[in-house]
């Protein structure tokens, strides 16, 4: 049956020392997890310690007619030998007497399914050597128990363990994977197993075409009616849970069930349920004890996380459609959503306080929140985001099901900023698209002009080029009709880095110049500050050094000032990049004799600037939560080592890049430190792989329209074919990179270009 370490707990010998003196064990779980054939397993393997023999009842504790405590002691008193007529007729006179026999015996007791501490407590033997094993869906946390066991769903080996001793192994390994669906459809839970299993026992159909049904039925919300056979029923099971809550509870795990997140914190259980924080924990935690809510692990201080198992999720969605309203049901989501939004707009702020990116997302409401849940989303923002992204998601689609559009496109605009930079692209998308279409159906173009936006700072990200520069136009003309200078400065800035990668770096900063006028005549802010750090990110592009420098620190002040810790980091790590721009990483790629600057004067005049700059940056950006932005400044590092002849160092630290979570799924970020090993292998000799590392780095690199890395790479191949002896290859990628620079306005970039191809024509 598996479960090898919960049956070697449960039947170890002996009791702890100091512990209680009753040896009391404790199973519990939800309905069907498999409490009482665990326990009986559990004796079986030991069932010498116990030569007095067992006392089995089933307490029916979850059934219409629990059984009392004074009906099984005077089962028990006949059945060890008492005289019928001498059997007492009062609870506590029949407690005395089972305990006086029990006293110098050895036998194992069994109290299964047990509805809580009352229906037991004269049930127990407060010493000897007999052992009480107790089995219920509630932790019963009042009894001093030697053991309390915690049963969970059976791992996958486990479950086509339990699947295979029905089914027969030979069939389980013939649909191996089929079988291992199969188990996850149930989740783990033994008694769903065995009635998939006792549906599945006449062979009449594959495996597979059964999973096709149960998709079918998921699809169609009707999933558990399949999961009844014979007298075995998962439904049955939570339902008689289910009956056994308070009315306040009750109606708290139905609404649960319309709850679209997979799993959330306690806070929208309170809007959910349109009550306090602290009834929301009261009710989570007898929701708990009770095994129909589960609780998933966080890190040590973040709030707890809670679930509903499949099966018990679509039962409680049942229920609520059965119990509720359709007003009703709408009404508990409008709350939970207007609870996200309002959450959702707190993380906003705090992520970037210095002002507003347009006006006008005003009109849908949010809910009030206690001052706890608030410190959740103010004092951590990228976190409370990443751990709430998919729910985000989740929310907006079910504001779409239900129609309320208000809310729905606003809380797929106050998600933007952040998604944007925690690289959330597909939850951000789907956000944004569901957004777009709420905008459509309220016809309204101050959603537009804000989804727009966001869209078309998705796709400028993904290397969508053109639909970022049509939905970003889009957006900055929509913001101009709407009289909103808040909303033009901010498209019209994403705009300009659009022309800053793919277009002309002279437009770009032309717009973004506008932009800053603009920002400038309304005192605005946030609009100035981030318009100066592009603008910065421009200069830099074009190698006009001073003028980058003059921005980036500006911005930095104006950061500072504003409290907007994010775009300060932003521009302290771009100071750090011209630095090292300007120290000899650009335009060479840093192989060979001219290609930078001396050691000795890279290190007196950049190396502490760069390394003091770096810090800054990464500290606010790991208090942030930002990975992405903290793996930027990891190949800033590495580049820092290379320019100042650090070899060893640089791939130590590459090596420890490498495991950072930022460059998962960022392509260019990845390219850029491909790009760094190829050039720490070019120069310990290793040319193979070096050409490698820039064909990879190219690849990564290129759909994202990061023209001066291209010119780079472009640069290198062209340095490691001429090494090579291969002059038209060479003059192919110096040409190549030649063309990027021109693009770019690099006088250095295609003054190194001529040079070299100088050389090869030669």
């Amino acid at each position: 049956m598996g479960r090898a370490d919960e049956i070697a707990l449960l039947s170890a010998s002996g009791r702890r020392r100091g512990g209680p003196t009753a040896d009391i064990r404790v199973i519990c779980g939800p309905g069907g997890i498999g409490k009482t054939s665990l326990i009986i397993h559990a004796v079986e393997q030991v069932i010498a310690r116990f030569p007095d023999g067992q006392l089995y009842v089933d307490l029916q504790g979850y059934g219409p007619n629990p059984l009392t405590a004074r009906h099984v002691l005077g089962g028990w008193l006949r059945d060890l030998g008492m005289d019928e007529r001498r059997i007492p007729a009062g609870l506590m006179e029949r407690s005395r007497e089972f305990r006086s026999i029990m006293s110098g015996r050895r036998a194992a007791i069994i109290l299964d399914n047990a509805n809580g501490e009352e229906q037991i407590r004269a049930l127990l033997v407060a010493s000897g050597r007999c052992v009480t094993f107790i089995s219920s869906r509630d932790p019963l946390g009042g009894l001093a128990a030697s053991l309390r066991l915690r049963l969970d769903g059976l791992s996958v080996t486990e479950s086509l363990e339990l699947l295979s001793r029905v089914l027969g192994r030979e069939r389980i390994e013939g649909e191996a994977e089929a079988a291992r669906q199969l188990s996850d459809v149930a989740g783990g839970l033994p008694l769903a197993l065995r009635v998939l299993s006792g549906r599945l026992v006449d062979g009449s159909q594959p495996i597979t075409s059964f999973l096709g049904r149960l998709a079918r039925q998921r699809a169609e919300n009707r999933l558990l009616s399949e999961f009844t056979f014979g007298d075995l029923s998962v439904e049955q099971s939570v339902a008689l849970s289910r009956e056994h809550l308070t009315e306040p509870t009750r109606r708290a795990f139905d609404l649960l069930g319309l709850h679209p997140a997979d799993e959330w914190s306690n806070w929208s259980v309170a809007a959910l349920c349109g009550c306090s924080l602290m009834e929301a924990q009261e009710l989570t935690s007898a929701l708990c004890r009770a095994q129909l809510v589960r609780t998933k692990r966080t890190r040590v201080l973040q709030p707890s996380r809670f679930y509903l198992h499949d099966l018990v999720r679509e039962f409680a969605r049942g229920q609520a459609t059965r119990q509720l309203t359709r007003q009703d049901r709408d009404a508990a989501v409008i709350r939970l959503a207007s609870a996200y939004l309002a959450m959702a707009d707190l993380a906003d702020r705090a992520v970037h306080p210095s002002g507003v990116r347009h006006l006008g997302r005003t009109d849908a409401p949010r809910y009030p929140l206690d001052a706890e849940s608030e410190q959740l989303a103010i004092t951590d923002p990228f976190g409370w985001f990443r751990l709430e992204s998919e729910p985000l998601a989740a929310v907006v689609s079910r504001c779409r099901d239900i129609g309320a559009w208000g809310l729905c496109w606003e809380l797929s605009d106050a998600c933007s900023v952040a998604l944007e930079n925690l690289r959330l692209w597909d939850v951000g998308a789907r956000c944004a698209e569901t957004g777009l279409e709420a905008a459509e159906r309220l016809d309204a173009d101050r959603a537009r002009a804000a989804v727009l936006r966001n869209l078309g700072e998705i796709d400028r990200e993904l290397g969508a080029k053109d639909t970022a520069v049509e939905r970003l136009e889009q957006s900055v003309d929509l913001f101009k009709s709407l009289d909103d200078p808040f909303g033009v400065i901010d498209a019209s800035s994403n705009l300009g880095l659009v022309q800053l990668r793919w277009g002309d770096p002279q437009a770009a900063q032309e717009r973004l110049r506008e932009a800053l006028d603009t920002a400038r005549g309304i005192a605005d802010t946030r609009g100035v500050s981030w318009t100066l750090e592009i603008l910065g990110e421009c200069a830099a592009l074009r190698g006009d050094t001073d003028t980058g420098l003059r921005c980036l620190r500006e911005a930095t002040a104006l950061f500072e000032a504003a409290g907007e810790q994010r775009g300060q980091a932003f521009a302290l790590l771009n100071e750090a990049l011209l630095a090292l721009d300007d120290a000899g990483w650009t335009p060479g790629p840093c192989v060979g004799p001219g290609s930078g600057r001396t050691r000795d004067v890279v290190e007196a005049e950049d190396a502490a600037r760069v390394k003091a700059l770096l810090d800054r940056a990464d500290g606010v950006f790991r208090e942030l939560g930002d990975v992405r932005n903290s793996a930027l400044v990891a190949v800033a590092r590495i580049r820092e080592r290379i320019v100042t002849s650090r070899d060893r160092e640089a791939r130590a630290l590459s090596r420890t890049a490498k495991l950072m979570e930022g460059f998962e799924l960022d392509w260019r970020l990845r390219g850029l430190l491909v790009h760094c090993d190829a050039v720490l292998d070019h120069r310990r000799g290793a040319r193979v792989s070096a050409v490698r590392g820039c064909e990879r780095a190219l690849v990564l690199v290129q759909p994202f329209g990061d023209r001066l890395s291209m010119a780079g790479i472009r640069l290198h191949l062209g340095v490691l074919a001429q090494d090579g002896r291969r002059p038209a290859e060479a003059t192919g990628h110096y040409r190549a990179a030649r063309e990027l620079y021109r693009s770019l306005r690099r006088e250095d970039g295609l003054r190194v270009c001529a040079q070299r191809l100088a050389q090869v024509e030669s």
